[in-house]
């Protein structure tokens, strides 16, 4: 009786224990399921601050490289010899404000007799990964592979670009300079007829009426139409405060829309003609590196449900700038829940909502355009 007893109480103890040991483990599964949201979030905090650093440091540079040569680096700039037809040089404000981000030695490194993109000298640059560039919320790597290809580019601005296909890897930016509002973002703009390369519709690196880009010749003449080659403060009439400079724009060459990667990934660029036909030699996106002559933003707005490849063809004004697709030309992207930081042209980064009205991010975009902003 005594060890059929003793038995029972050692059982009975057991089942305690077992039940004492499950609930501590519920307990403790309950506390991990409370704290891992919040680790996420201070991780997530600690990466956006470090992405916005990230912008004043860029905006630090590009007001040093202003103090300079009392202008901003032009966006995107190309160079077309006369005698042969052939891109000679090309340069982006990436490459410019080198030496503003402690990288003199990389901007001296390179060799201005052939395109950026050629010659191995040049590539092994341009591979470089930047830290200052490169947001930490964003899942790609932070150098890629990408392809310039004259089947899908063929002649454009009097040339070739590039001769060759050239396949080079690029060091990754999650930055770019904006450069103008078109339709139909631009349609939220003034009496909403505003002409595309009108004043009102350019941003702070706006570069010409060319499709944006800046192309001139050997002669220092402009090969087609003419160029903007001097963003100055004194042209942001709207103020600085209320004009965006640089915006992110992340996880570039991959194409990623409403939080889904694209795979494989769509070519994103119509058959662009003129100076727009650089955005077709470009397999899967245009102007992902930090080094890219591409590396800047015009801004017609992405479709809401995040289906982007069909853009064109849908003239809906209420177009999406934040967080639907980081697709050349449609809009803005970032890994920040609901957000997308912005460096404003007084130094500030302000981090926008990716709900904001059409007409503010419009307003926010140009620099002329004489919009009332108000708060935002």
């Amino acid at each position: 009786m005594a060890s059929s007893a003793l038995k029972n109480r050692f059982l009975r103890r057991t089942a305690f224990t077992l039940i004492e040991l499950l609930v501590v483990i519920a307990i403790i599964a309950v506390l991990i399921a409370l704290l891992l949201p919040a680790v996420q979030q201070a991780r997530e905090a600690a990466r956006r601050t470090q992405c916005k650093n990230n912008l004043k440091q860029i905006g630090l540079a590009l007001f040093n490289y202003e103090n300079v040569f009392n202008q901003f680096p032009i966006a995107g700039l190309w160079y077309v010899d006369n005698s042969n037809t052939m891109t000679t040089f090309a340069q982006g404000w990436g490459q410019a404000i080198l030496p503003y981000i402690d990288q003199a030695t990389i901007y001296n490194g390179f060799d201005p007799s052939v395109p950026i993109w050629s010659g191995a000298r040049n590539q092994a640059l341009i591979a470089t990964p930047l830290a200052t560039h490169l947001c930490p919320s964003a899942p790609s790597p932070s150098v890629f592979p990408m392809t310039w290809s004259t089947s899908t580019g063929g002649v454009v601005i009097g040339s070739n670009i590039p001769a060759t296909d050239i396949t080079a890897m690029w060091g990754r930016s999650d930055y770019v300079v904006t450069v103008m509002v078109n339709y139909p973002l631009l349609s939220n703009i003034g009496d909403g007829t505003v002409p595309r390369g009108d004043p009102r519709s350019q941003s702070m690196f706006w570069c010409g009426n060319k499709q944006k880009i800046a192309v001139v010749n050997s002669t220092a003449a402009a090969q087609q139409g003419d160029y903007d080659g001097t963003p100055t403060i004194a042209k942001v009439a709207d103020g600085l405060s209320n004009t965006i400079m640089v915006s992110e724009n992340a996880a570039r060459n991959q194409v990623w829309e409403k939080g889904k990667m694209i795979t494989p990934a769509i070519d994103p660029s119509p058959a662009f003609a003129g100076p727009k036909g650089l955005y077709n030699a470009q397999l899967n996106y245009g102007g992902a590196g930090w080094a890219d002559p591409q590396n800047q933003q015009w801004f017609d707005g992405g479709n809401r449900d995040g289906n982007n490849d069909v853009r064109d063809a849908n003239g809906d004004k209420n177009s999406c700038v934040i967080n639907c697709t980081n697709i050349a030309y449609r809009g803005l992207y970032s890994f920040h829940p609901g957000i997308d930081q912005q460096l404003m042209g007084d130094g500030s980064v302000r981090a926008l909502n990716e709900s904001i009205s059409d007409y503010i991010m419009a307003a926010l975009l140009t620099r002329s355009g004489g919009d009332i902003v108000g708060e935002f």
